[in-house]
């Protein structure tokens, strides 16, 4: 007799690690990631059965190997779940979304997916949506200069790439390179833009308002929308410390879930099911310390790599993934039941740097009523070999943060 599903990843990351801990707790099934390398997360993991390829992060090729593997899974399973944890794993399942029969997933067109990547088409989106965004100036190599000098802004600002994780910007090489840039002059300003063109960067640039306030008032969105295009689960979080190291900056590495509606969760829900999104989406907000308006940075259609908060909050993207593909059972608003934290750092590094003091005796209480969660440390898979791992790789992040650590007060 057939078992009833398995879900296949892509990737090895954080995010891969969160999604086979909820897998594997919820419905007992131990997942397969898909990756060219294994990344320290999943590392020594016996939660999740990795296939080691290094062309998958070709499409033709990926696109047979999932094929391949569909077909040979279809003859044990009944249905299978395709979760792509990353933008370039995500990018070329749209563009193969039609010769992924086997999988039960529904993707968005690549047109949409362009639309989301690009910041100028979201910016639109927005305004057409009633969705706030911070004031934007978009440049490119040949008008830097004068849209720099068009600026009607305060410093510091923020500049970042059209899409920090195109292949285009990962591929670019150049000294101090990072996902976010903040931006403390004019100078600075044309200074960097100068520098990232030097490299094989030739996309537009994005020069943003600085919205006030510190990590604590970002705010972190996720959603699943069901098959029939209607948002059944929104879960809110507040990020109260993010990464610093420049190839993660701007990574959240510690939230507090929240069980609070904010005015920005109905317009985002307007705009999904307006356009009849489907399936897992990722919105990046932030409130301004001064005004307390909440402004929308942007819309990742697959999970974040903070997902994992969303089970322990109680609204597993995992659960939303099986209710709704396998068993035709997602109920109405499912919203954040519980307040947790959710670490991805020591907690030494949130005692640290956290200023809040509200924020702090909130993390103490979460600490003492034992709601404190981290994605890679499970009991079930702590073994001497991935304690080891997981203690080393703590310990880096440990060692960098006092050398890339921004106060953004």
């Amino acid at each position: 007799m057939k078992k009833e599903f398995i879900s296949v990843l892509l990737g090895s990351d954080d995010n891969v690690y969160g999604f086979s801990r909820s897998f594997n707790e919820l419905y007992n099934v131990k997942p397969i990631a898909l990756t060219t390398r294994i990344l320290e997360p999943t590392r020594q993991s016996k939660m999740l059965d990795i296939i080691v390829d290094e062309q998958v992060h070709e499409e033709n090729h990926l696109c047979k190997v999932l094929c391949d593997l569909g077909k040979k899974l279809k003859k044990e399973y009944k249905k299978l779940i395709l979760i792509p944890c990353s933008d370039s794993y995500m990018e070329m399942v749209v563009k193969i979304k039609d010769k992924l029969v086997d999988y039960e997933n529904e993707f968005i067109d690549y047109k949409r997916l362009k639309e989301f990547n690009d910041k100028e088409s979201f910016y639109k989106m927005c305004e057409k949506y009633n969705m706030l965004y911070p004031k934007t100036y978009i440049c490119s190599k040949d008008n830097y200069e004068n849209i720099v000098k068009s600026i009607d802004l305060d410093y510091p600002l923020i500049l970042k790439p059209n899409n920090s994780n195109s292949s285009e910007y990962l591929s670019a090489t150049f000294e101090g390179k990072e996902k976010v840039y903040f931006i403390n002059s004019k100078e600075e300003l044309l200074s960097k833009i100068k520098l990232i063109y030097s490299s094989t960067y030739k996309d537009t640039l994005i020069i943003q308002k600085y919205v006030n306030g510190d990590d604590t008032n970002m705010r972190v969105l996720n959603t699943y929308s069901d098959k029939t295009g209607k948002v059944k689960m929104m879960c809110l979080g507040q990020p109260i410390l993010e990464e610093y190291h420049p190839n993660t900056y701007g990574n959240y590495a510690s939230i507090i879930s929240l069980k609070e509606h904010i005015p920005l969760m109905d317009d985002i829900k307007n705009f999904l099911e307006s356009i009849n999104y489907k399936g897992p989406a990722n919105f990046d907000i932030k409130m301004d310390s001064e005004t307390h308006k909440y402004y929308l940075f942007e819309i990742n259609p697959r999970p974040g790599r903070s997902s994992f908060f969303t089970y322990y909050a109680g609204c597993s993207f995992a659960k939303c993934y099986v209710e709704d593909l396998i068993y035709n059972n997602l109920n109405e608003n499912i919203d954040a039941k519980n307040e947790i934290l959710w670490l991805n750092v020591p907690m030494s590094l949130v005692k640290k740097y956290v200023k809040n003091e509200d924020i702090l005796n909130k993390v103490r209480k979460l600490k003492k009523e034992k709601k404190v969660y981290h994605t890679l440390i499970y009991k079930k898979d702590y073994s001497f070999k991935r304690r080891l791992l997981i203690l080393k790789h703590y310990a880096r992040k440990i060692n960098y943060y006092p050398k890339y650590y921004i106060d953004k007060k």
